[in-house]
């Protein structure tokens, strides 16, 4: 999710901040970062309350990015001591520079979690090589996989279904790919019976592609003061 030419810091407008591509997209909503992750993802999916009763959770998240979504999940997990296992595809991650500017550490004090991620993300060097890259955290697995999302090579090691899956890439106009009906099929089939695909796009070619999977599939409220309707499907549970 990252621009060539290197992404701008922007301060939304619940106070977090998120980055901007020189194609016009922000990475997450100008309306509020942390409120989109913590409403439309970490809520919507089903995690929060799955983490809550100490269930553990598999993630899948298309388009890593900031890790915004990624560090309000694991904390959630860490507040509760559940095992959360998080798998995350990114083409390029942005560098530690850029992030330390994102503030996430002050963001979510009192967790360590963004700093470690920080630490970690530095470590990898200024570009990312492709392939795999595994973060632990106390209970919290995340495996970063950098490279084109649209490659076989992501699944190459097992179909491991996931409680949630983050479709959190660029919307369609600025990766058309990501929002395919073959992509949508493929996440689709990740999902575990009453599992929940969430996204912020609820264009109708993507809500019939799911549908076309077998996904129960709705538009619901976004996050207060923020746009008006976002996008869940799930898997029904066989009765």
């Amino acid at each position: 999710m990252t621009d060539v030419r290197g992404p701008a810091v922007v301060v939304t407008a619940d106070g977090s901040r998120t980055l901007a591509s020189t194609t016009g997209e922000s990475y997450k909503s100008l309306h509020g970062a942390l409120s989109e992750a913590r409403s439309v993802y970490l809520g919507g999916s089903g995690a929060a309350a799955r983490l809550a009763v100490g269930s553990d959770t598999d993630v899948l998240e298309v388009g890593f990015g900031t890790g915004l979504n990624f560090l309000v999940s694991a904390a959630a997990a860490v507040a509760r001591g559940t095992a959360l296992r998080y798998r995350a595809l990114e083409l390029a991650p942005p560098s530690a520079a850029t992030l330390r500017e994102l503030r996430y550490a002050d963001l979510l004090a009192p967790s360590r979690l963004p700093e470690a991620l920080l630490a970690w993300r530095a470590g990898l060097g200024a570009t990312v090589p492709a392939g795999w890259h595994t973060f632990e955290h106390d209970r919290v697995r995340l495996e970063l996989f950098v490279g084109d999302a649209m490659s076989a090579a992501w699944e190459a090691g097992g179909r491991r279904q996931a409680d949630a899956v983050y479709h959190d890439s660029f919307g369609p106009a600025n990766a058309p790919e990501l929002w395919s009906g073959a992509f949508l099929a493929r996440l689709a089939r990740l999902l575990k019976p009453g599992g929940r695909l969430v996204s912020f796009c609820v264009a109708g070619a993507v809500r019939r592609a799911l549908a076309a999977e077998g996904l129960v599939v709705a538009k619901v409220p976004g996050p207060a003061g923020g746009k008006r309707e976002v996008l869940v499907a799930r898997r029904p549970v066989a009765p």
